[in-house]
């Protein structure tokens, strides 16, 4: 900046009166730029620090926790303790995390389950992929409570009833696809989604092995799953194992 003045000296020196008016213009014009570029360079550093200091700006760590005696979790797929049946509360492990939902009301020997459990078939050929109980859900990547179970088999396959019945609901959404609930009697429900078809209506009566529908991909509510048929079991509306009738 000095050797910029000196050289507008020089120039102006011819005429001394117009020279020192014009340098008092320049040296002022120079003063204002050096404030806006002090001010500039304030602001950025000023930024920088704002967005790269942690204590400023609380970054959330990713916390995952394992029990004592098991084996780590995938990262973002916690491992928290099964609850017993019956549980209407979140798992210790669990508690104050985000995602972490109550189960809904489930049956329990108190809720006066003396008489025989309802007699299940297998409605699809196919193994168990998720059972009941609090367990991590995929779609939203959280652990909820999983009411039923879900029996994995091919898209397409035929969906048959597990127990004689009357046909009491047909409800048709994303979440779920074509969802049936099927009276079994003495307060017993048996409830099926993830059908792609059906063949009965509400106030159909079918019987143990009568074709329901077919099968398709799991709807938005168990999405990133493998087809599987979602099978309930409910006792006056609460959820019991279903393994537990399955013969």
């Amino acid at each position: 900046m000095l050797k910029i003045l000196a050289s507008w000296k020089k120039l102006l020196s011819r005429n001394p009166l117009a020279g020192q008016e014009n340098l008092g213009r320049l040296e002022r014009a120079l003063k204002r730029r050096g404030l806006y570029l002090a001010l500039l360079v304030l602001l950025f550093g000023g930024s920088y620090y704002l967005v790269t200091n942690d204590a400023v700006f609380k970054k959330p760590a990713v916390q995952t926790f394992t029990l004592a005696g098991q084996p780590a979790a995938p990262q973002g797929a916690p491992a928290p303790r099964e609850p017993l049946a019956g549980s209407t509360t979140v798992p210790p492990e669990l508690k104050e995390q985000t995602g972490a939902h109550a189960a809904p009301a489930t049956a329990t020997e108190e809720d006066g389950q003396a008489e025989a459990l309802p007699s299940l078939a297998l409605p699809v050929a196919g193994k168990i992929g998720k059972g009941y109980g609090f367990t991590y859900a995929p779609a939203f990547g959280d652990y909820r409570f999983h009411p039923g179970i879900d029996l994995e088999a091919p898209a397409g396959s035929e969906v048959k009833a597990a127990a004689a019945g009357v046909v009491k609901q047909v409800e048709h959404s994303n979440a779920w696809r074509y969802r049936l609930s099927i009276d079994l009697g003495n307060g017993y429900q048996a409830v099926y989604a993830h059908l792609s078809s059906i063949k009965v209506a509400k106030g159909d009566k079918v019987q143990a092995g009568t074709v329901l529908g077919e099968l398709g991909d799991p709807g938005t509510a168990e999405a990133g799953t493998a087809a599987h048929l979602h099978l309930e079991l409910l006792k006056n509306g609460k959820a019991i194992d279903p393994v537990s009738a399955l013969q």
